[in-house]
């Protein structure tokens, strides 16, 4: 299987994200442990008929929040001095300023972006090659320390 991994003769050129695997089998192990939540306490106070429509009801609005979520992820990403350009599935690039990041030991990196807005993008480390990833958390890391 071939990774997102691309020779790069210069620092600030735009990184592919790959979808990952980890993040999507963590969704889904969530929703079913929701699921399966709701169904136990709406069957002890209501019965089976109404646990089944109530926790099958909660799957749905949690699946179609999982999947608005998974397509609003950029599809690459481009590092720059204190900045990061994000691309979406339509091709639009968004330019944002890096002003937090938190490593999660070495499988997530969280970066707080801001623009107009602010927002959280959590990138995994299988979402990119191991290389990239750390790269990216060293130059979070001193592009966030400015706004700390």
């Amino acid at each position: 299987m071939t990774g997102a991994r691309v020779e790069r003769p210069h620092r600030d050129s735009r990184i592919a994200m790959r979808p990952s695997r980890f993040l999507l089998a963590a969704m889904a192990v969530f929703i079913a442990m929701a699921g399966a939540a709701v169904f136990s306490c709406v069957l002890g106070h209501f019965g089976l008929f109404h646990a089944v429509v109530v926790s099958s009801t909660s799957i749905a609005a949690l699946t179609l929040a999982a999947r608005r979520w998974w397509h609003a992820q950029p599809v690459a990403i481009e590092s720059h001095a204190d900045s990061l350009t994000t691309w979406d599935r339509s091709g639009e690039a968004h330019h944002w300023q890096m002003v937090g990041c938190a490593q999660l030991g070495g499988r997530f990196l969280a970066l707080t972006l801001a623009s107009n807005k602010k927002r959280t993008l959590l990138i995994a480390a299988d979402s990119i090659d191991p290389d990239t990833f750390r790269q990216l958390a060293v130059h979070a890391r001193r592009a966030a320390q400015a706004y700390l």
